[in-house]
């Protein structure tokens, strides 16, 4: 799966100063996230790409109801969980508890709307990195700002 393939290096690359590290146990705990930094938890999802038409719900079939689980009880406990989603060049990082609520079950621009940070022409390592470890937000052009 891409998730394993390409994105997970990408990551953990990204996120080396956070001692990011690959978390491979679904048997140990169904719906435990791929990536594992310092200060949280990522899901990583890939689709090859976006549905043709703009009202069609973005199907993340391989979201599972475990992992929608475990990232509302992890956000419950106050925890720090992510979805980072990636559709071609395009990168979305969504708050856990968030994708738990929508993800797979929206259509594009709302998926877009709700997300954290948005990078639409490639993954930006110190903005994943900042958007990670503090409270800040990317819009579309790649500045940060407070939420």
């Amino acid at each position: 799966m891409a998730e394993t393939s390409t994105m997970r290096p990408r990551v953990i690359h990204a996120l080396r100063r956070l001692d990011a590290i690959p978390v491979e146990n679904p048997r140990a705990c169904p719906g435990t996230p791929d990536v594992n930094y310092v200060e949280g938890w990522i899901e990583l999802k890939w689709l090859r790409a976006w549905p043709a038409r703009p009202d069609t719900v973005v199907s993340i079939e391989h979201f599972t109801p475990q992992q929608r689980i475990r990232h509302r009880k992890r956000s419950a406990a106050g925890g720090s969980t992510w979805v980072l989603l990636q559709v071609r060049r395009e990168w979305l990082l969504l708050r856990g508890l968030v994708a738990a609520e929508h993800l797979g079950r929206v259509d594009r621009a709302t998926l877009i709307g709700l997300c954290h940070a948005y990078w639409p022409d490639g993954l930006v390592d110190e903005e994943l990195l900042t958007c990670v470890s503090s409270n800040t937000s990317v819009s579309a052009s790649g500045a940060s700002a407070p939420v």
